[in-house]
């Protein structure tokens, strides 16, 4: 054979075999072009970060956006953001931020001590309805601007004495403030984008789409294509952004955490947001390095509506708690990735210890329903739970749920499983009978009990009791943290006597980090300083 006609040959059959090669995963490309893939959960409803309640979305915002400080990768180090550095008063109740003279908009403008008065402001705005507004109670004049009994901005205790100088007067310090300040709702918006497209008030909106949304973070929003995968790049007037290594992040929602696994396998996921219980041994067994188990500061619960029959009425309340075998419920449905909840907030969450008064008694229970005019169940109006998704850890939960209270109290409950956007309009709008639902918080237990306040945002379940509200307001104006626990103990015990909320379980964060992912590191908080993020061998 002649040498030209075989190399002929050979480049030939060279292309053959590489035309029959399996194609380059999803990881690999990433791991060459430094362009991260993570599960994600669920399809945002929306990427306005002063309306933002759901834990999935708060990791897409924390790419596009970074507040006055910002949370280190350990949850409880504060970092400098765009204010440089920050003095607090001898007495606590003035904090001046001094925002960095070199703090820009994506779109290039500069970013002022001016908008972030402003975007607090929106955040106030009885009309947009922020649920996490509560936070800003401490800020002076904020609570009353927020209910309407004083509509002046310049009463809030706001102050800008020049385009670098952000000053915040509170009415009483504030030992959970710079908890929060680092994230969402206290993230800056860029409000003339806001006026354009529809005033400040709108919830959301045109202004967060791509081509649009104008962000202050180490990335800005590229692509959104609806349940499939949000795409954000790096952010080249980013102040800090030479210390940036990722060059693209792609958010996808996955529903089914059996799902996500698979793609991890397959090379197409860097990081799940979950993974199922059945696989946590296999994980630990074969791969230990990319398995990570975190305690969460969360707690998951089930909602009651007290304004709808047949849970306008304690006693059904209490029996449906009392009929929660808790132990059993994390041991069917979540294994290590779940503790039992006897309690609203997570023991030890920033050095608060609560009492454990939700407890497993049928006899109870079903005494219970039996004085609220329900023996054995009989009579009941039909009873539904909502839940978000119908897949993995939330059907399991509740079609455990379901099982006890049939052999506990001889009750029938329907199970009505709904997409997230759909969810959560249902909730918003207090259309449920019940719904099981969670909620992560900052290192405080306030952030969680406050839900619990007659008309927070966040109080889903409708509840008004004047001993919770004046507890809240003593752990405000407490000299010293055994004052605040007491406080808090007040709120458990009121809770735990009226149920408005069951806790169930408190989660612990599963999820797989592939190897070639650097500078990852876990905390209770899910926080990521995408700063520290890159990808290599």
């Amino acid at each position: 054979m002649q040498p030209v006609r075989r190399l002929a040959i050979l480049v030939a059959a060279a292309g053959l075999l590489a035309g029959c090669s399996r194609p380059e995963s999803a990881v690999a490309t990433g791991d060459r072009d430094q362009v991260l893939h993570l599960g994600n959960k669920d399809e945002p409803a929306d990427l306005d970060p002063h309306i933002n309640t759901a834990s999935s979305t708060s990791t897409i915002l924390s790419s596009l956006y970074q507040g006055l400080v910002t949370p280190a990768s350990d949850g409880v180090t504060v970092l400098p953001g765009d204010a440089e550095r920050w003095e607090t008063s001898a007495d606590g109740l003035t904090l001046t931020f001094h925002i960095r003279r070199d703090v820009r908009w994506s779109n290039g403008e500069a970013l002022t001590a001016e908008d972030y008065r402003q975007s607090f402001l929106r955040i106030l705005d009885p009309k947009l309805g922020c649920e996490l507004s509560g936070y800003t109670f401490a800020i002076k004049g904020a609570r009353d601007y927020i209910e309407g009994r004083q509509a002046d901005p310049s009463l809030v205790g706001l102050r800008v004495p020049d385009p670098h100088t952000l000053v915040v007067v509170l009415d009483y310090p504030a030992p959970y403030l710079f908890k929060v300040l680092g994230r969402a709702p206290f993230y800056p918006v860029y409000l003339r984008a806001l006026d354009t497209t529809g005033g400040r008030s709108q919830r959301g909106g045109a202004w967060t789409l791509p081509g649009v949304l104008v962000s202050n973070g180490p990335f800005t929003l590229a692509e959104w294509k609806p349940n499939a995968f949000i795409r954000v790049v790096r952010n080249p007037n980013y102040w800090d952004a030479g210390r940036v290594r990722l060059r693209e992040i792609r958010f996808y929602p996955i529903d089914d955490e059996a799902a996500e696994e698979r793609s991890f396998r397959a090379g197409q996921l860097h990081v799940t947001y979950r993974l199922p219980k059945t696989k946590v041994p296999v994980y630990e067994s074969e791969h230990p390095g990319e398995l990570h188990l975190t305690q969460s500061l969360r707690t998951n619960f089930v909602t009651f509506n007290v304004t709808r029959a047949p849970f306008t009425d304690p006693r059904v309340r209490r029996a449906f708690s009392l009929a929660i075998d808790r132990e059993r419920l994390v041991g069917a449905a979540l294994g290590k990735l779940g503790a039992p909840a006897h309690s609203f907030v997570r023991p030890g969450t920033g050095g608060y210890v609560p009492a454990g008064l939700f407890r497993f008694d049928p006899a109870e229970a079903a005494s219970q329903l039996a004085a609220a005019g329900y023996p054995g169940g009989a009579g009941l109006p039909p009873v539904e739970l909502t839940l978000n998704g119908n897949t993995g850890v939330a059907l399991t939960v509740a079609e455990v749920l379901k099982e006890m209270w049939k052999t506990n109290l001889g009750v029938r409950v329907d199970v009505r499983a709904v997409e997230f956007k759909v969810y959560l309009s249902i909730e918003r709008e207090r259309q449920f009978q019940i719904l099981t639902e969670g909620y992560s918080y900052i290192s405080d237990p306030r952030d969680l009990l406050e839900g619990i306040v007659t008309g927070d945002p966040n109080n889903d379940a409708g509840a008004s009791n004047p001993d919770i509200d004046r507890a809240l307001d003593a752990s405000d104006h407490a000299l010293d943290p055994a004052g605040r626990w007491a406080a808090f103990d007040a709120m458990e015990a009121v809770n735990a006597r009226e149920v408005y909320y069951a806790p169930i379980y408190f989660p612990n964060r599963g999820m797989l980090v592939g190897p070639s992912v650097k500078g990852w590191r876990d905390n209770s908080l899910g926080i990521i300083d995408w700063r520290e993020i890159s990808l290599g061998p």
